[in-house]
């Protein structure tokens, strides 16, 4: 029997302010999933400098959906979020899918929540922190010095967090040209310009223009601009009077072009990631109100230098920055570093989790405490896990706190959480009644259908430590069929149930040693 190909949505955009990051990361994230069998579409607004003819080409599906009324950089008000719901509702004929991405600063939780029934899971890409969403997986691959704590309160217990450059979505070829390139070592011969694909603000030209200095004369220079640069023109006009310097529009091989470069010139965003998984040593200019942070706290960890914002830095200043970083050697320790920050690998990781969860020789058991009382009280509220309850009303706060914390003084009552560094994956819970113990457990939503529910179910029971032998009871309701294959694979036997609508499960376990 063939196995069900796994179905993904991607909602982002691309244009001349927006840029193309949204867009070049969302693809090299789908590429990686469709490697693995996953299908993969793309939603898309046709703003100017849109990259959809691009996402064609590379073998997608797009569905184009009208321009908002709106901006299209900050958050949409609600009535525009609900609208563009109903646009890609529309576009992708109201099919539910498996998981929905979203890499969008214009959208909030209002959307996601409008998106949910179309969806098993919901994928959110940010950078910002300044919203809230309603997600199960949520990817910030960026660096921060408080980078762990920077959802709390924007995203359930319950959302796996993927926080870090280890994330970073960089494309195949990156990996490629990292095992290939030599150690880096001996003076700058080389420069990279990039300042992104459309570099509104033209900051590839005040480059360029600090890097036709006499001084720089003996530096061979690549610049590389997007098919959505509107400065092109000016641009080819000053890399004519620069000798030895080379333009490349709309590459396919940058990481190619990163590797034999010495230094680079360039913005924050994605391709800080790409420098540092090269060991490219970098001055930046930030081009985006979102990168100074991120920037700033690179350069405190001396993994680049950063000049400073778009709107103060000329050509002066990129001039004196090009003139110090030329003057010292490149400090080895920092490449190394950068190069173990950022490994390369994040977009397999990412497509793997998708398709198959966290893998379970990276979960952990442990015991819950009261701190794990709001993570318990939302899985109880998932609405799958609502339907498949005996009592299937909502649990209010105050009830479940009262529950909770009598559950957790009960000697009788075991309550195991297993999770990972990147958050929750589920629970089980032993209660034990005479000889008995009764057994129930969750798996987030983000882990169901992955065939990982034995699995947990196994992990606690081997935690769960009796001196004594005991039955293990399972009841679950006849419609809820994966519950059912869970206690089955694991060896329970049904028996019959004296509560109606209920199948019951038991198995004998021998005394722990």
């Amino acid at each position: 029997m063939l196995e069900r190909r796994l179905t993904v949505v991607v909602r982002a955009d691309a244009s001349v302010s927006i840029g193309s990051g949204h867009v070049m990361r969302c693809l090299t994230l789908a590429e990686a999933a469709r490697t693995r069998g996953a299908e993969v579409a793309f939603v898309c607004q046709t703003y100017p400098g849109n990259l959809n003819d691009l996402i064609s080409r590379a073998g997608f599906v797009v569905h184009k959906i009208p321009v908002a009324a709106t901006g299209h950089v900050k958050r949409f008000p609600d009535a525009a979020q609900q609208a563009d719901a109903d646009a890609t509702i529309e576009a992708v004929q109201g099919k539910r899918i498996d998981w929905l991405v979203v890499d969008h600063y214009g959208l909030d939780r209002t959307w996601e929540s409008r998106m949910r029934p179309y969806a098993r899971k919901l994928m959110v890409i940010d950078d910002l922190a300044d919203r809230r969403h309603d997600c199960d997986l949520l990817l910030d691959q960026n660096f921060h010095l408080s980078g762990a704590f920077r959802y709390d309160g924007l995203v359930s217990p319950t959302c796996t967090r993927l926080l870090g450059p280890r994330y970073a979505l960089l494309r195949p070829e990156f990996a490629d040209a990292r095992a290939k390139m030599k150690p880096r070592a001996g003076p700058v011969r080389r420069v990279l310009v990039f300042f992104g694909g459309s570099d509104p603000a033209n900051v590839t030209g005040r480059a360029l223009e600090a890097l036709s200095a006499p001084e720089f004369g003996h530096l061979d220079v690549d610049a590389v601009v997007g098919i959505t640069n509107p400065h092109r023109a000016d641009i080819e006009r000053q890399i004519a009077a620069r000798p030895r310097t080379t333009l490349h529009v709309q590459v396919d091989n940058i990481a190619q072009i990163m590797a034999r470069a010495d230094l680079a010139v360039g913005a924050g965003g994605s391709t800080t990631w790409e420098r540092l998984s090269l060991g490219l040593p970098s001055l930046v200019v930030t081009i985006a109100e979102n990168q100074s942070r991120l920037t700033e706290d690179l350069h405190t960890e001396g993994l680049l230098t950063w000049i400073g914002g778009v709107d103060t830095v000329g050509a002066r200043e990129i001039r004196q920055a090009l003139d110090d970083a030329i003057d010292r050697s490149a400090k080895h320790a920092a490449i190394t570093k950068g190069m173990e920050l950022v490994p390369g690998d994040g977009a397999s990781q990412v497509a793997n989790l998708l398709q198959h969860g966290v893998p379970p020789k990276e979960w952990v058991v442990r015991t819950a405490t009261a701190s794990d009382c709001e993570l318990y009280w939302h899985w109880a509220n998932d609405p799958e896990v609502r339907r498949n309850s005996f009592h299937q009303e909502p649990i209010a706060w105050e009830d479940h706190l009262k529950w909770f914390h009598t559950k957790l003084a009960d000697s009788a009552a075991t309550l195991l959480l297993i999770e990972s560094e990147s958050g929750p994956i589920g629970q089980v819970r032993f209660e034990g009644q005479g000889a008995n113990f009764i057994v129930g457990f969750l798996l987030g939503r983000q882990f169901r259908g992955l065939g990982l529910g034995h699995q947990l179910l196994a992990r606690a029971l081997a935690t769960f430590k009796q001196t004594r032998s005991f039955t293990l009871i399972g009841e679950v309701r006849v419609e809820n069929h994966a519950s059912a294959t869970v206690f089955q694979k694991l060896g329970f036997t049904e028996d019959s149930s004296a509560r109606p609508n209920t199948r019951r499960f038991q198995m004998r376990v021998s005394a722990s040693t």
